[in-house]
């Protein structure tokens, strides 16, 4: 058989090859490109109408581009790549066979034998070899092996990826701006998509003291479309619900292309944007700074020197001390500031010229009580403060705070002082109790009981003769007990010379405690009075006081015979057995 037949064979294998191949690339081509227009509307829509508006970060568009590759990657293995494979002879027989049955394996046959045998292969004929070869090569002539595909198939799919194709790359060319931002979105950049409004300014943003009053604008291009109004988005930047608040915005009169809304007191931080119109701002927070909070309160008492006492310590802002104590207060609040104030009522206390009262503005708060400030001594920190007052009357105060980050200033709450003021000692005149007379020589046997919260000083006896001017002399040092019983035996020679019938004499004990103010701080007994007498009078008027309790005894004692006889007939009527009493007398 001539060699140039030979060759044709493999020649028109080759070419059933190459147009199997150029078919598969046309459907491969055509199918990615429908895939690849479609992912990139899809990525555009998804970018432009939801990551782009909810200003959600450029990383998206990143992991968007890599979520389309990795799709376009298995379109392609599916519907291209796995098809561009390397020409194989008996392969594209085997395809030539398929598409014409009526070969009957000749051509595989064919290009399997198609070389001479090998001398250790004797057992073909190779008669029988080139026999097949013949009948091969007749019966493929009239064939054209490149129908195994039919381009014919592959026109609508191929016009619909060229049309699709061409039509994207116009709207592309005649919307450049989006088409660019959408790529550079893609590459992860922060771009923005061109609007109809367009915002140039916000408030961005704020940084307010607790219960502020931010006033948030938003100003738009006056060379774009200018609505008649916006919306402020808002909510809790702690919280875990993803629904935001809305409120309306409304256009300024003048200027016309600027918009406000002024919020109500805040508390909390914020995060909020704004919508005018098809135009985003970027989301912004309202940090809110609250006033300093106290963590800590040590305070130390230094108790009159008067009392005698240790010094004491507090760990309330709320307390109760006796009069005239130093307290020293320490306090330290969570925050930094640049100044602490102690308010307390400019009436209160005296004021040096420095702590001048600092009054409420009257035509702004007419109500508010008058107050002045008293400096305290802050730490480098600024955290804790160290102030000191001594404390004569209750007292009302609170404090004042300047932010040091910020400037703002805060009041705290009001706290209060108690004062236990030093009240005045007791004393009780035990003995005598009863006005009576008495001789020149009479010795007056006293006893006295006196009592303070704090701490007695002395006590005195005070007399005088015929309501003439008292006398003081001190008969008793209590020495800083605070209840204590003594007894003074007071003979009247010995301070009065010249007693002599008739006379009135008039006494009582006085006590002081420690206080200072010692003029105010005393207290006196009733006073008993004693009339002189002759020593003949003074027996008559005791023999009369003894006869008048002999018979308040006697008295007495009827009635306690009356009653023991009532119940001994009570007794007798119940039919209870008398109980008879002891003898007391010894036998």
């Amino acid at each position: 058989m001539a060699e140039g037949q030979e060759n044709g064979i493999e020649q028109r294998l080759r070419q059933a090859y190459r147009e199997e191949r150029r078919w598969y690339n046309i459907r491969g081509a055509s199918r990615l490109t429908l895939w690849l227009i479609a992912l990139l509307a899809v990525a555009f829509l998804i970018d432009w109408g939801l990551f782009a508006k909810t200003q959600v970060s450029g990383i998206t568009g990143l992991a968007l581009l890599v979520v389309n590759l990795g799709i376009l990657t298995w379109v392609y293995h599916r519907e291209w790549g796995q098809y561009l494979k390397s020409y194989d002879s008996l392969t594209t027989a085997l395809e030539v066979e398929k598409r014409h049955p009526e070969l009957s394996s000749l051509l595989v046959s064919y290009m399997q034998l198609k070389d001479e045998p090998e001398l250790h292969e004797g057992n073909i004929s190779q008669d029988l070899v080139k026999a097949m070869r013949d009948q091969a090569i007749e019966f493929s002539r009239p064939i054209d092996f490149k129908d195994i595909v039919d381009l014919g198939q592959l026109r609508k799919i191929g016009a619909v990826a060229v049309v699709l194709f061409l039509i994207f790359s116009i709207a592309g060319i005649f919307n450049k701006e989006h088409t660019g931002v959408l790529f550079q979105r893609l590459l992860g950049k922060d771009a923005e998509y061109p609007t109809n409004t367009v915002i140039t300014g916000t408030s961005e943003n704020l940084t307010i003291r607790v219960g502020g009053e931010p006033v948030i604008t938003a100003t738009v291009a006056e060379d774009g479309e200018v609505p008649e109004g916006g919306t402020l988005f808002m909510k809790d930047k702690n919280s875990s619900e993803t629904v935001w608040k809305e409120v309306p915005m409304k256009r300024n009169e003048d200027p016309t292309n600027k918009f406000s809304f002024k919020l109500k007191p805040v508390n909390r931080d914020t995060l909020f944007y704004v919508k005018i119109g098809d135009d985003r701002s970027e989301q912004y927070t309202i940090d809110v700074i609250t006033s300093p909070q106290i963590e800590s309160v040590d305070i130390a008492l230094q108790y009159p020197e008067y009392m005698n006492r240790d010094a004491g310590t507090y760990d309330d802002l709320n307390l109760e001390v006796p009069e005239n104590t130093t307290v020293k207060w320490t306090v330290r609040c969570n925050t930094p500031v640049s100044s602490w104030e102690v308010l307390v009522p400019s009436d209160w206390g005296e004021q040096t010229a420095e702590n001048k009262p600092e009054e409420s503005d009257p035509e702004t708060d007419k109500d508010a009580p008058k107050f002045r400030s008293i400096p305290a001594t802050l730490d480098e920190a600024g955290t804790t403060a160290t102030f000191e007052i001594p404390v004569a009357k209750a007292l009302k105060y609170s404090f004042r705070w300047t932010e040091k980050a910020n400037g703002f200033q805060y009041e705290d709450v009001q706290y209060g002082v108690k004062v236990t003021t030093d009240g005045l000692p007791d004393v009780d005149l035990i003995e005598p109790r009863e006005v009576g007379y008495a001789t020149v020589g009479k010795v007056v046997s006293m006893e006295a009981k006196g009592t303070d919260d704090i701490g007695l000083d002395k006590a005195w006896l005070v007399y005088s003769l015929n309501g003439a001017d008292e006398t003081k002399v001190e008969i008793f040092n209590f020495e800083g007990d605070t209840n204590k019983t003594f007894n003074y035996s007071w003979k009247l020679a010995d301070n009065l010379k010249e007693l002599k019938p008739d006379d009135r004499v008039s006494f009582q004990i006085e006590v002081a405690d420690r206080h200072p103010d010692r003029e105010i701080h005393l207290r006196r007994t009733a006073p008993r009075q004693l009339t002189i007498v002759t020593p003949e009078a003074y027996l008559e008027w005791y023999r009369t006081e003894y006869g008048s309790q002999i018979e308040e005894l006697k008295r007495s004692r009827n009635q306690e015979l009356a009653a023991q006889k009532a119940v001994t007939q009570i007794q007798t009527e119940e039919g209870i057995e008398p109980v008879k009493e002891e003898d007391d007398e010894n036998e």
